[in-house]
């Protein structure tokens, strides 16, 4: 026994279905037509590529043994002037990171007896409610 609500819902979509010449005006993606002054690059253009190939990523038992990080930095590198600290808009980021995890680890210290007593409360409160319950046959 089909509901009302069922069948208003199928007359608005008999009304709201396309005839089939409606569904051919349609324009898709690959009906687009590019003018031929357009100098946009598409992912098929392709560029000689001047450059040698990157070499191919070491095996395993090839790998260093060192680690890059460990190295003194190379002579070249350093350069006459010192990098200079971080701006205060560069550094107020890890600030406000490590100020936030201050305050959450202050709160958790001063929460974690009182959640801890709580909890071991309930739980002897439950278990000593199992108990009291007569046995089942």
């Amino acid at each position: 026994m089909p509901s009302s609500i069922l069948a208003r819902a199928d007359a608005l979509m008999q009304r709201r279905r396309q005839s089939p010449g409606e569904i051919d005006d349609i324009p898709v993606l690959t009906d687009s037509v590019a003018p031929p002054d357009d100098d946009i690059p598409v992912l098929t253009d392709c560029a000689p590529h001047d450059e040698p190939p990157s070499p191919e990523p070491l095996a395993v038992d090839q790998m260093p043994l060192v680690s890059p990080d460990s190295s003194p930095p190379a002579p070249d590198l350093l350069g006459a002037r010192p990098i200079p600290p971080p701006s205060p808009a560069e550094a107020l980021p890890e600030q406000l990171l490590t100020e936030l995890a201050r305050r959450v680890e202050e709160r958790l210290t001063a929460e974690l007896p009182r959640l801890i007593e709580s909890t071991l409360r309930d739980l002897l409160a439950e278990k000593a409610m199992i108990d009291a319950l007569p046995p089942q046959d």
